[in-house]
């Protein structure tokens, strides 16, 4: 399934996270934004050896900041991430600073190659994506972002996609 799930934390939360590899090649997790020790990057070849299929590594490090950060695979990351391999995290913060947000979204942003009559997305293209999918879904399955009048909003929006951006607009 796509996307990996949504971590949620609190800044100064100690992470312990199991990464299993169910695949059929090596893989890692490399972590977006996440100030973290370097042993724990998950950039494979780098600063990690890669996890190979069956066996599991334990990222393990504590949300020094809050915000809206991501991770994906880093192992022949172009096809991995292509095939859907990545997530958001969203770390609040200890101290809840500004005025009170009433609604909060996170919104994953995924650009697809299908090809009719094929059973899995295409990793090998680059620029001609022909599905558009938030959150793992095609509009209109996509869920609407409901709100009431004069509530504050937060909408987080991730893109992990490494070759292209996709405008979006919002109605009402």
């Amino acid at each position: 399934s796509v996307h990996g799930p949504v971590i949620e934390a609190v800044e100064g939360d100690r992470a312990r996270i199991f990464a299993s590899n169910r695949l059929k090649a090596p893989t890692s997790v490399h972590w977006h934004g996440v100030l973290l020790p370097n042993g724990m990057d998950g950039v494979a070849g780098l600063n990690q050896r890669a996890i190979k299929p069956g066996e599991t590594f334990k990222y393990e490090f504590t949300f020094r900041q809050f915000g809206t950060l991501m991770y994906h695979a880093h192992h022949d990351e172009m096809t991995q991430i292509a095939l859907g391999m990545t997530g958001l995290i969203i770390v609040h913060p200890r101290k809840p600073i500004g005025p009170k947000i009433d609604r909060d979204f996170a919104l994953l942003l995924h650009e697809w190659r299908i090809d009719p009559g094929t059973s899995r997305p295409n990793p090998n293209e680059m620029t001609d994506f022909n599905v558009l999918t938030i959150n793992a879904k095609v509009f209109p399955a996509t869920a609407s972002l409901v709100v009431k009048q004069g509530e504050r909003v937060r909408i987080r929006i991730g893109n992990l996609g490494p070759m292209d951006h996709h405008p979006i607009h919002l109605h009402g």
